[in-house]
């Protein structure tokens, strides 16, 4: 059902026997979401939205936007931590591996997926949240923080990508097999390597989902091909919390910190000892709820 309790009409992509078990093995982890937890229904032109809601109703909201193919799963420790006195909100990414579904309208453009995310905050009825996100999903809590000001307490962004600086060069030979022909093992692969710095155990669940996913999805919907300039970063409005993962084999984390503090004004800048980009938010969520409950937002 819709958020409002409205029945929807999924029209998403054909039922395979990799969807399907995709999907089991998806049920499966998010089955480990803090109780009570309800799954809610966004319907657009985009498609149609899945998210998973936690924490007291009426507690200040968090909207969670995960990285590439890592699914709302990875917010499941963090959802924990969180819960107990925020309204937590994860979002499947629509074109992405999850629950949602494609539409009418493809997400194609920044445009778009800042569009997207009005309808997800209008359906979920939050005139303004906290917008947090990993990675790839740290672009789009960025992009909309820059675009949609007011609906936005603080903008959280956990590694991201694109935003501060390019990827090493390194990282984008390793990935880019994984990229543009997902597989499950180049997907495990990738992510094994990175997290060998941190010396990082992943949840072997979460692994295997993430990897089912690129079997079964295509690329993310839009991706960013350029670093925002400095001027675009100075203009944001709502307070930026960035938190940086100090193993992070992805992209020159120094750079990543220092760029964050210079062209940000109103900004704090952490980074996590031992962290790695794919790790997070898996690990260290009970230090990402400490800083997040311990930053400003917007009054």
């Amino acid at each position: 059902m819709t958020a409002d309790g409205t029945p929807v009409n999924d029209s998403g992509p054909a039922t395979t026997p990799d969807r399907t078990a995709f999907l089991a093995a998806y049920d499966r982890l998010l089955s480990r979401w803090p109780d009570p937890h309800e799954t809610l229904t966004v319907a657009s032109a985009f498609g149609t939205t899945s998210v998973i809601g936690s924490g007291p109703p009426g507690a200040p909201p968090v909207v969670l936007i995960h990285a590439y193919q890592a699914t709302s799963a990875e917010w499941i420790e963090l959802a924990r931590a969180l819960s107990t006195d925020r309204r937590v909100f994860a979002v499947d990414v629509n074109g992405d591996a999850g629950h949602s579904s494609t539409g009418a309208r493809t997400i194609s453009t920044t445009t778009d997926m800042v569009e997207w995310l009005d309808t997800v905050m209008d359906g979920l009825q939050l005139t303004t949240a906290e917008v947090c996100g990993h990675s790839y999903g740290a672009w789009i809590a960025l992009a909309y923080g820059i675009e949609r000001p007011t609906r936005v307490s603080r903008v959280t962004l956990l590694d991201p990508t694109m935003t501060f600086t390019s990827l090493y060069p390194h990282y984008v030979i390793r990935a880019l097999p994984a990229l543009f022909k997902p597989t499950s093992a180049r997907r495990t692969a990738l992510i094994r390597w990175e997290s060998k710095k941190g010396n990082i155990d992943l949840d072997p669940d979460w692994l295997r989902v993430t990897g089912m996913g690129a079997d079964v999805f295509g690329d993310a919907p839009t991706v960013p091909t350029k670093v925002p300039k400095p001027q675009t970063l100075t203009s944001i409005q709502p307070p930026v919390l960035v938190i940086v993962a100090g193993s992070s084999r992805v992209h020159d984390r120094r750079k990543v910190a220092g760029r964050a503090g210079r062209h940000l004004a109103n900004s704090r800048v952490e980074t996590l000892a031992g962290a790695t980009h794919y790790g997070l938010p898996l690990t260290h969520a009970e230090q990402i709820a400490a800083l997040m409950r311990d930053s400003p937002a917007a009054p």
